[in-house]
């Protein structure tokens, strides 16, 4: 096959992926919004704060007749200000994120992917101001108009990079979605900042089941989606061990940079229902809010 060739088939593949993942988006954002109707949340406007007395001009509509009658005032029930929150989405496109393993219905960077597209609708639906970092890690706003989420933001990443904290609004809402397989130095030093912008967020790590439960069989090869190399192992309890180890001291980091920055971290492995992961997400995520 030809360099040509490779490249028409990749980016018909990366084409082909848009309808798919608009299609699963709407049908898990209206199961997410069958989970979360159950569910009594204190939305935008209902937070009771105190009465007031009526003075001439202010909407009728807020008088509690019950309480006027009781103290032969009229009163109306004062509540929070509405306050929209600028909401930034970041899903890895790294080459990495493609790995799946046998028996797994999608890739980390498929779900990733349907993911931020579902939030990103559920963020727009509640009136926030949502964007979305694109393949160059500049911020789009997807909210105003979700057919500004096109392929472009579905181009795969040789080496997976972050946004600069210059991006950031002061005191938003910041999700990344990753595997987060790689040195932590740059990240860790990205949320830091955040921390000094008052920026709350969610670590989102989505790994494959093979990730998170590492097993060599005899003559297991490994490949590297990033740099092409392969190797090969026999049994070797050694190199899992080694694996395990490394694997628990990067989940340690993860929620260890999540508590020192005030964020929350959460693991995905991608065999599991996203309809209840997303649902749980989503209920933290509003009762944060």
């Amino acid at each position: 096959m030809t360099i040509l060739q490779s490249l028409f088939r990749s980016s018909e593949k990366t084409a082909n992926l848009l309808p798919s993942l608009l299609s699963h988006s709407s049908i898990l954002l209206k199961s997410l919004y069958e989970g979360l109707h159950s569910t009594r949340f204190a939305g935008k406007g209902e937070n009771f704060w105190q009465y007031k007395e009526y003075t001439q001009g202010e909407s009728v509509i807020n008088i509690d007749w019950r309480k006027s009658a009781s103290t032969k005032k009229i009163l109306i029930k004062e509540r929070e200000k509405e306050l929209s929150k600028t909401v930034y989405l970041y899903f890895d496109r790294s080459y990495s994120m493609n790995y799946k393993s046998e028996g797994v219905s999608y890739n980390k960077f498929f779900l990733s992917a349907l993911l931020t597209l579902t939030l990103c609708k559920l963020f727009s639906n509640n009136k926030e101001k949502v964007f979305i970092f694109n393949s160059d890690n500049k911020p789009i706003n997807c909210s105003a108009n979700i057919n500004n989420f096109n392929v472009n933001f579905l181009k795969n990443k040789k080496k997976q990079t972050f946004p600069s904290i210059n991006q950031f609004k002061d005191k938003s809402l910041c999700i990344f979605f990753s595997d987060f397989l790689f040195d932590s130095k740059d990240f860790n030093s990205l949320l830091k900042k955040c921390k000094k912008k008052e920026i709350q967020g969610y670590i989102i790590q989505i790994l494959d089941p093979m990730e998170i439960n590492f097993k060599l069989s005899s003559a297991t090869m490994l490949s590297d989606l990033e740099t092409n190399e392969t190797l090969i192992f026999d049994k070797d309890i050694d190199v899992e061990n080694e694996y395990i180890k490394k694997f628990k001291k990067l989940e340690y980091d993860l929620r260890n940079i999540s508590s020192y920055s005030n964020w929350k971290y959460y693991k995905f492995s991608t065999d599991k229902d996203i309809n209840k992961f997303i649902l749980s997400l989503s209920k933290s995520i509003l009762i944060d809010k």
